[in-house]
């Protein structure tokens, strides 16, 4: 009988596609503080240079009752997360309780 299955194709010969290379997302930049340079001069000399920074702008500030929404959104996430946390130290404490009061009776046993 003849056989009707093909040979699979090779790929080896076949051209490849050039790998893409992943693009990097750029940082974020931070706010530029200038910096401000005095030099005092006297009689015609330089006697002292100060380098002082310059106020950055108020423009990015948030509102005061945005800044108090914002606290008291953390700090009902505090809360959650204590309230997290006690229910983790209990289930902990639940867990370990027969083993504590299996290890009393059994020293209890050995000082008697």
């Amino acid at each position: 009988m003849p056989s009707t299955a093909t040979a699979p194709k090779s790929t080896a010969t076949a051209p490849k596609a050039p790998r893409k290379t992943r693009t990097r997302k750029a940082a974020p930049k931070k706010p530029q503080v200038s910096k401000v340079t005095v030099t005092t001069f006297k009689g015609g000399k330089a006697v002292s240079k100060v380098t002082t920074l310059k106020r950055p702008s108020t423009a990015r500030l948030i509102s005061p009752s945005r800044y108090v929404q914002d606290i008291q959104t953390r700090w009902a996430i505090h809360q959650f997360e204590i309230q997290e946390l006690i229910k983790d130290f209990s289930k902990g404490v639940s867990f370990v309780t027969p083993y504590h009061a299996e290890l009393v009776k059994t020293v209890k046993a050995w000082t008697v």
